[in-house]
């Protein structure tokens, strides 16, 4: 059974978008869009003043680049995490076989 959808409207850098998610969505569609207003204001913040496309692209490009980066740092981190597993397998194999 599908699950019920509602529409949120959120406000991203002054205009309303109406948004459908379930109904157990509400709040993280509301975070999203706060997030991604906080971030084209940032922008402005920093630039003289643009076009609301430059400012959302600008944003777009910042975001995806964050996250990207967590990706990166992330596949590191578990790659690392593998690395010390197998070694202390290796060393835990060693040892009992020793025994």
């Amino acid at each position: 059974m599908a699950e019920e959808t509602q529409v949120v409207k959120v406000s991203i850098f002054g205009s309303e978008y109406p948004i459908r998610a379930g109904l157990s969505d509400e709040d993280y569609i509301r975070e999203v869009a706060a997030f991604v207003d906080a971030r084209m204001h940032e922008i402005q913040g920093a630039m003289k003043p643009s076009s609301t496309l430059k400012v959302a692209i600008l944003a777009a490009l910042n975001i995806a680049d964050e996250l990207l980066s967590t990706q990166v740092d992330r596949e590191r981190l578990l790659s690392s995490h593998h690395e010390k597993i197998t070694s202390l397998s290796d060393r835990l194999d060693d040892l009992l076989s020793q025994s």
